[in-house]
């Protein structure tokens, strides 16, 4: 029997739009009648951290953590998320506790039910821990800042725009800066702005040597034995914003080049949703045995860390997998177009950016939910980035060794990317 369909991420955005805004304003009172300050509270000791969207937006709150930690020291900290990023959390090291929402409910009034049922079961859960603070590192949705006035804390933190109204409820509220990254944002919001982050106030997914193991062993059933270099390709941006996403045939031209003339091992990775979409990518390829493989949807969270951190080099669409790679020490390059890397570039030891924007690009930001709103039709600022283009500051990436000789332009290579 087909498992049902879940409620589309983007009908949950529109609830959150106008059942929040209504919600909120029915509220009102509560906040009336609150007495708080915008300065925290000398000592917290059980603290709530909501952030629900996104594993790249988890592994870019760890320095917002680690400053907690710093300014609270013994504070309890919880994390409450979406059930699907719990594992990957968890496995961050960085929090006491974890909570996880499921809002897989399953689509029509059934599904919304269940989903309405299981917010108000939260917030009497959430009630009975007795936080004394909240930080609410959500992007301006109106379902965190309710929870955060719902849960009782006494004291409670979360950003703020004036083209989004979210009740006001936060006793201290943040401006959301865009010419930061959203790592610094989420630190200035845990109450240190000062400096950029750097890739060692990142703290990477803890993966097990049974992680490794499987890892190296799906790789060499496959023809690629333990210790041969081998590039990453992610051609997914998540559901969040497919926009995001570097053509596929691009991808696949690349994987073919570093295939055909650096004899390159490249290895696909993807979620189960996105399976079908790197297997067309997959027979576009032109590769010899043992130089492509196809991973998406049979790895777990720990097992992808496993197997970015073992690779020579990463290339990734704007989205989680990035993220995770740079912060495990891989050679990241990271692809740009609706997003500008002002706020999301990869942090890491050895790291990179492309981006190539039109006069309308960045057309993405927090405030609307990460909706793009096209004005040319078609991605133009993705597809200014060339094959040729992409291969040279790959490596580039990949100079010291990490592969075999490279870095001289190879004929053809033109002819390959078109």
């Amino acid at each position: 029997m087909p498992k049902p369909r879940d409620i589309p991420m983007q009908r949950l955005q529109a609830a959150d739009k106008r059942l929040g805004f209504l919600v909120c304003a029915l509220l009102q009172p509560l906040r009336w009648f609150r007495r708080t300050s915008e300065t925290p509270p000398a000592k917290l000791e059980r603290v709530l951290l909501v952030k629900f969207w996104g594993i790249g937006s988890l592994q870019l709150l760890t320095p917002a953590v680690s400053a907690l930690r710093r300014r609270h020291p013994g504070a309890r900290l919880t994390l409450l998320t979406l059930r699907e990023n719990a594992e990957f959390a968890r496995g961050l090291g960085v929090f006491d506790e974890v909570l996880a929402l499921d809002l897989h409910t399953g689509r029509g009034p059934l599904g919304w039910l269940r989903i309405f049922a299981r917010l108000a079961g939260l917030v009497f859960a959430l009630r009975r821990e007795r936080f004394d603070g909240v930080f609410d590192f959500e992007f301006f949705t109106r379902v965190s800042a309710l929870l955060s006035l719902l849960t009782g804390a006494g004291w409670t933190s979360g950003f703020e725009a004036p083209q989004v109204w979210r009740g006001r409820f936060h006793a201290r509220a943040v401006p959301f800066n865009r010419y930061w990254h959203v790592a610094r944002n989420f630190r200035a919001l845990a109450g240190e702005g000062e400096g950029e982050i750097a890739h060692t106030d990142l703290s990477a997914f803890r993966f097990g040597a049974d992680h490794s193991a499987r890892v190296a062993r799906l790789l060499a059933e496959r023809g690629i034995a333990t210790g041969v270099p081998y590039v990453v390709l992610n051609a997914n941006a998540g559901g969040l914003s497919l926009e995001r996403r570097w053509p596929r045939e691009r991808f696949a031209e690349l994987a073919s080049a570093l295939g055909e003339f650096d004899r390159t091992p490249v290895v696909l990775i993807g979620s189960g949703s996105e399976r079908e979409y790197v297997a067309g990518l997959r027979v576009q390829v032109r590769s010899g045995p043992g130089l492509l493989i196809d991973l998406a949807g049979e790895l777990s969270i720990a097992e992808l860390c496993a197997l970015l951190a073992g690779a020579g080099a990463l290339v990734t669409n704007d989205s989680g997998p990035m993220h995770l790679g740079a912060a495990l020490g891989t050679p990241t390059l990271g692809l740009f177009g609706p997003e500008t890397p002002v706020m999301y570039a990869p942090i890491g030891r050895r790291t990179s950016a492309l981006w190539r924007p039109p006069v309308c690009s960045p057309c993405i930001n927090v405030h609307d939910n990460k909706v793009a709103n096209c004005v040319r039709g078609h991605p133009e600022c993705l597809t200014n980035l060339s094959v040729d283009e992409v291969l040279d500051e790959l490596r580039l990436l990949l100079w010291d060794g990490v592969l075999h000789a490279l870095p001289q332009r190879v004929p053809g290579v033109a002819e390959v990317a078109g």
